[in-house]
């Protein structure tokens, strides 16, 4: 397939597939190929994955260090110092993440039951 554009046209095709970190022909084709004509950006689409990326590391983290208070609190029957901070940050975690979500799908957060 071949397509003419102006000079303009192509070097702007040419950054915003650069910044998706594609192809001009594959971002050609996953913009046509987006779900809505009003559906995110790949741009857009690429920010909420990283976002959601980030979350899921943390909370792998916080679930290795959870585990590790928790092995030692069944050795020594005593809490670690630690584990109400890591409560509290887990705590936080999770409104993050359902502030993504929500971001990402706001009828998920009104169908959810209380």
């Amino acid at each position: 397939m071949n397509l003419r554009t102006t000079h303009e046209t192509y070097e702007r095709l040419c950054t915003a597939a650069g910044t998706a970190g594609l192809t001009v022909p594959r971002y050609l084709i996953e913009s046509a190929l987006r779900d809505s004509p009003g559906g995110w950006s790949l741009r857009q689409q690429r920010w909420w994955v990283e976002r959601l990326d980030v979350v899921e590391t943390r909370l792998t983290r916080i679930g290795v260090n959870l585990n590790q208070m928790a092995m030692v609190a069944n050795a020594t029957g005593h809490t670690p110092d630690g584990l109400a901070a890591a409560l509290g940050y887990l705590s936080r975690v999770l409104e993050e993440l359902g502030r993504v979500l929500a971001a990402i799908d706001p009828d998920r957060s009104r169908s959810e039951e209380p």
